[in-house]
């Protein structure tokens, strides 16, 4: 809705705004705008206008990491102390309707936010700044005033501007008693990369404090799929010549294209020389490959047209509404990504699904262990269907926010073996070095898969299989045992990264088929894995063995891991075709 539209007196939305990143300010306030249904003025906090004006006058703060780091508390005063405004941090995206937001004003409250609990795991922020930890960090990111309440009479300019007021007093609210500070949900104040759905809720309004994908370094971010869309939306607010400026600008064109929906397909036949009939005839095959059930593309031709022009030989199984646990809608795309990009580099392949293929003889391509993933996956076992997997590499993504490498396996869940020789040039992409093997350790570190990897083989709960593993460890050793349970990927990145773990005094690694035993071999630290998996090739598979473990020198763990190396792909290798090169051995 637009901020003129009626005569209703607007919400009051004001926004931090940073020289360095107005284009975050305008997508903000773009996002807000297509989501209000009524009018919403929004207005951007520019320190600089506001030291123009005479109401900003603090010296500037070396150790403050955006210049709206104060500004926030002028709100009140900017609002005339009179009814309720909101405060925004620059870096959201709003994906709902903001008077629902304000509807939750409550004037027994002097301020509103989002009561979080965090502690980012990065030292610094999106732009290279300080990351400051702190009580409360966050509740001030996105904040309803009650401008008119008596308290906060208190946030006048003398206190803002005051030099002796701390940044901690303001960001924790010091003003105020604690009954003042109200709480709404944390959905509209929704930290990606902290919170995950479905078990936090769902995002009402997207907070991307980590690192925003205006920044090169985090455009594939969780999420980002709605900031371009609001970008996009943005654009198309200006005249042709200013959205074609804004887009070209820093030569981003074609990724934000890539990122929404039927715009990534546009431009398939642009330049080939064919009559317009059999370009749309090409595009619509392309469409097929992409889209099993028709939904996003829909077209003239029938599918049996369209599949007569090549009968693919492989297919890979969409997600079923299981507990697959990706959702490709947080990157921008209309299926897993990693899926259709392997469809993309394969030969003769396309997207389908397990209900649509289960009676077929088709190489299926398997993606994780959702519902109907398992099912396919032992049907293929129990028939000897041929069939890829794709599931977490096993080297490079230790300290990664997103998995970047993803092993694909034929015919098994891991790469078993045999050790191929290969050559050590992808090593140097993964900087890969060989770590010796010490055995000075202590403890012993029990890595029990997940519960869904267990069912899938049959075996205890992770629970069951720690009682019973330590039980028999215990007959032949009397080392300490220390359990490691499966962090969450945000946590994995930081001070509970695996890497972190071996360097506590571990002795060894004992898992049934997790990863982690490559991992341990990796590093310097023997393994015991009691299922089969890549590292059964080179480590124990007996709790007996505990005082009798297998070690490697250099030579024979770089031939390890340069075989490792050609066993996972990036997203990119799978869409140019060399993970389907190196699977086929046609590399």
């Amino acid at each position: 809705m637009s901020e003129q539209s009626t005569d209703i007196e607007p919400l009051k939305v004001y926004v931090g705004w940073d020289s360095r990143e107005d284009i975050a300010f305008q997508v903000c306030k773009q996002s807000i705008l297509d989501n209000a249904t009524v009018p919403v003025e929004v207005i951007p906090l520019k320190q600089g206008d506001l030291r123009k004006e005479g109401i900003y006058k603090r010296d500037v703060d070396a150790m403050a990491s955006t210049e709206f780091t104060f500004t926030r508390f002028l709100v009140p005063h900017l609002a005339d102390y009179k009814g309720w405004a909101l405060f925004i941090d620059c870096d959201f995206v709003f994906l709902d309707d903001i008077k629902k937001l304000f509807d939750q004003a409550d004037d027994k409250y002097a301020v509103m936010c989002a009561h979080h609990d965090y502690s980012p795991k990065q030292l610094t922020k999106m732009d290279g700044q300080a990351q400051h930890i702190y009580p409360r960090k966050n509740w001030s990111s996105c904040v309803l005033f009650n401008c008119q309440h008596i308290q906060n009479g208190q946030l006048n300019l003398d206190l803002v501007n005051n030099p002796g007021i701390s940044g901690a007093y303001l960001h924790r609210f010091s003003w105020l008693d604690d009954s003042l500070v109200g709480e709404f949900s944390h959905e509209w104040n929704w930290l990606v990369g902290w919170y995950e759905e479905p078990q936090d809720g769902t995002p009402k309004a997207l907070h991307y404090t980590e690192g925003g994908p205006w920044f090169e370094q985090y455009e594939n971010c969780d999420y980002a799929y709605h900031w371009y869309k609001a970008r996009i939306s943005y654009a198309e607010s200006l005249d042709l010549a200013r959205a074609e400026a804004l887009i070209s600008a820093d030569n981003k064109r074609q990724r934000l294209l890539e990122k929404f929906e039927v715009e990534r397909l546009k431009t398939t036949t642009e330049n080939l020389v064919l009559p317009d009939q059999k370009k749309k005839l090409v595009n619509d095959f392309i469409h097929y490959l992409k889209d099993p059930k028709g939904t996003y593309y829909p077209h003239e031709h029938n599918w049996e047209t369209i599949m007569a022009l090549r009968e693919p030989r492989v297919a890979a199984l969409e997600p079923g509404d299981d507990d697959y646990g990706f959702k490709p809608e947080k990157k921008g795309f209309l299926f897993d990504e990693y899926l259709e990009a392997f469809v993309l580099g394969a030969d003769r392949a396309k997207l389908s699904s397990w209900e649509k293929e289960k009676n077929s003889e088709t190489t299926l391509i398997i993606r994780g262990l959702g519902k109907e993933s398992q099912l396919a996956l032992k049907e293929c076992m129990k028939t000897g269907r041929d069939y890829y997997y794709i599931d977490s590499g096993y080297m490079g993504n230790e300290t990664t926010k997103s998995k970047i490498y993803h092993r694909i396996t034929k015919n098994g869940l891991q790469n078993t073996g045999p050790i191929f020789p290969r050559s050590r040039k992808r090593l140097e992409a993964l900087k890969y070095r060989y770590t010796p093997f010490k055995m000075k350790g202590e403890k012993i570190l029990l890595v029990p898969p997940s519960d869904k990897v267990m069912k899938f083989w049959g075996q205890e709960t992770p629970n069951q299989w720690v009682v019973k593993v330590s039980k028999e460890l215990k007959q032949y050793t009397d080392r300490p045992i220390e359990v490691r349970l499966k962090p969450k990927r945000n946590e994995r990145i930081a001070d509970k990264n695996i890497l972190y773990a071996f360097r506590d005094n571990v002795y060894c690694v004992v898992t049934y088929n997790s990863i982690a035993a490559t991992e341990a071999l990796l590093n310097g630290i023997p393994a015991i894995a009691l299922g089969n998996n890549a590292a059964s090739v080179l480590c124990n598979s007996k709790l007996s063995d505990i005082n009798n473990l297998y070690t490697y020198d250099e030579e024979q763990m770089l031939a390890y891991a340069a075989h490792l190396s050609y066993c996972q792909f990036t997203r990119r290798e799978m869409q140019d075709g060399t993970a389907w090169a190196i699977l086929n051995q046609k590399l």
